[in-house]
């Protein structure tokens, strides 16, 4: 990921929001961690787009056990004890 003077910004205002609500009991390296995972990357905007469009159209998915069973069976994978 190319850094922007635009991303250098946005994370000082966060950081410094942060600094003011948290009283200073965070480390930089949390404040980065945070700030990161309110900013998902470019890339993942399209899916994430598709995804809501999806569960606003009603399509929920499928249960993850149900899922976990049909992919074990097609990739010969035992289930776990």
């Amino acid at each position: 990921m190319t850094v922007t003077e635009s991303d250098i910004d946005s994370f000082a205002q966060y950081a410094k929001g942060q600094l003011g609500r948290s009283g200073g009991g965070l480390s930089i390296d949390e404040l980065f961690d945070q700030w990161r995972l309110q900013q998902p990357p470019a890339s993942d905007l399209p899916a994430i787009k598709a995804s809501i469009r999806d569960m606003e159209n009603g399509e929920g998915g499928r249960p993850f056990d149900e899922f976990s069973e049909d992919f074990r069976q097609r990739n010969g994978i035992p289930e776990s004890e």
